[in-house]
């Protein structure tokens, strides 16, 4: 191969994630690594706790995941970086169930968030991007179609 990425890792089995935490580890392993190495470990090695070290890389990923999404659509929502920010109760919660009721049940709120949590944010941007840059033409096109009948 030219990019010689054939020895590389990119992920893991995401889909059999017995948690989120497990899930976020697993997912975008780059990115993980990169995360570890530049914001959770030396946060923990100038005496933050995990918690609050987990919580700022997901602050970090939220705000550059908003920043992706923002800039093209030239709006600005905070759809991303609240579903981001979400997953931060949710990784403890999922913990939680699985420890309680076993891997099955946390996998299952792994693949709830991830059926339910993305489309519904996509959908919200959808929305606001269309009203915001179609909004006029539909409202017309509404009151032409009305006042037909």
């Amino acid at each position: 191969e030219i990019m010689q990425f054939a020895d590389r890792s990119f992920f893991r089995d995401w889909w059999n994630a017995p948690n989120l935490e497990v899930f976020w580890k697993t997912w975008n392993l780059p990115v993980h690594r990169w995360c570890v190495r530049h914001v959770y470990k030396p946060m923990l090695a100038t005496g933050f706790s995990k918690s609050v070290a987990m919580s700022s890389v997901f602050l970090l990923s939220a705000l550059l995941h908003e920043y992706l999404i923002s800039v093209p659509l030239r709006m600005f929502h905070l759809g991303v970086a609240l579903g981001m920010l979400a997953q931060i109760p949710l990784v403890h919660l999922s913990r939680c169930l699985e420890q309680k009721f076993g891997a099955r049940i946390g996998n299952m709120m792994v693949w709830g968030s991830l059926i339910i949590g993305q489309p519904l944010i996509i959908m919200m941007y959808y929305h606001d991007y269309v009203i915001q840059n179609y909004g006029q033409q539909i409202e017309s096109w509404v009151e032409s179609e009305s006042c037909q009948c």
